[in-house]
């Protein structure tokens, strides 16, 4: 499990001088963080928090934060809106590609309170699927004057505000013909003890197929499932390396995750590489005016993890940290990654 520590704290807040207790900002994104603890109590002034790209499910232990300004938890686990009432200056929230339902929304009137808030970001979660989702934010959270990157108008708001009566009733209808339980989705205060999600074990989601193959649904118990199965199988693999039980005959182990491009020394003739093993074709479009490649990485790779680099007579891609690098038959423009 990944845990916030006050080394791994220190060790981002080079800029302050590695001092905590005066710390305004700090950036823990792809750490594989699965809950949010120390920070209160260690970095009390933080005004700037990055926490995207982790395994977080569940906002807590931030009520100490009082000078908090921007929070970014995109791409987290989170479900719920929840334990912010207390963040009196937050300004800024980004809960973009989390699992917030539709049931979710009950629980935004918790941060009517925040009168800083002005921009929240929601899009990517299955909430913002549910037909009258921007006229309900909008008329539950009146001080917002952007939501998911678009300004909110004055005209918007008027009208969001008469319609939310009626907003709320359908979707209390909806959630009861559904089965859900509309006090536990309204519930905002729970700065209780971890998940057992967090802490313990993480029931299986998936099935074997007919093939033999894993199928799981996407959903916040798969990611951290297939974390924790790629972080079992990386530290196995250290431990054959430390005793030295390689097979002789064995192929290479896999090169070390790269942060970025490795450097080229100038006039080097970079060679073909795959360190993923990823499956790709590059054709010609059907003009002849460009060369097309498609690169299969996988259903559920954030894009945050996908690197692009197009030169005239090579590209490069890092793939999670692994890189396809392909020469080009013929010299040709820059393109445009996409």
């Amino acid at each position: 499990m990944g845990r916030i520590t006050e080394r791994m704290i220190r060790s981002r807040a080079e800029h302050n001088e590695g001092l905590l207790a005066t710390l305004e900002e700090v950036a823990l994104h792809q750490q594989n963080i699965e809950r949010i603890e120390l920070l209160g109590r260690l970095c009390p002034k933080l005004r700037i928090l990055y926490l995207q790209n982790n395994l977080i499910s569940k906002i807590e232990n931030l009520h100490k934060l009082k000078d908090l300004h921007y929070l970014n938890l995109a791409v987290n686990n989170i479900t719920k809106v929840q334990n912010l009432q207390r963040c009196e200056s937050l300004s800024k929230l980004d809960l973009t590609v989390n699992f917030i339902p539709k049931a979710g929304l009950l629980s935004l009137p918790s941060l009517a309170g925040l009168h800083a808030l002005r921009e929240l970001f929601l899009v990517g979660n299955p909430c913002a699927d549910w037909p009258g989702y921007r006229e309900y934010v909008v008329g539950s959270l009146p001080q917002l004057t952007r939501l998911d990157g678009q300004d909110v108008r004055p005209s918007e708001r008027i009208a969001a505000r008469q319609a939310l009566p009626q907003l709320q009733a359908r979707l209390h209808d909806e959630l009861r013909a559904e089965g859900a339980d509309l006090d536990a989705a309204a519930a905002c205060e729970d700065d209780g003890g971890a998940d057992a999600a967090a802490d313990g074990e993480v029931a299986e989601t998936g099935y074997v197929d007919e093939n033999g193959e894993m199928r799981r649904p996407w959903c916040p118990a798969t990611r951290i499932l297939e974390h924790r199965e790629a972080e079992k199988a990386e530290r196995e693999a250290q431990q054959k390396k430390a005793a030295g039980a390689e097979d002789p005959f064995a192929p290479p182990p896999a090169p070390p995750r790269l942060e970025d491009f490795p450097a080229l020394a100038e006039g080097e003739v970079p060679r073909q590489r795959n360190e993923g093993k990823w499956e790709f074709r590059m054709d010609e479009s059907e003009d002849g005016a460009a060369l097309l490649l498609e690169v299969h990485v996988g259903r559920y790779v954030d894009t945050s993890l996908v690197k692009a680099d197009v030169r005239p007579t090579f590209v490069r891609l890092l793939i999670k940290g692994r890189l396809l690098q392909l020469t080009l038959p013929e010299e040709g423009g820059h393109g445009r990654a996409s």
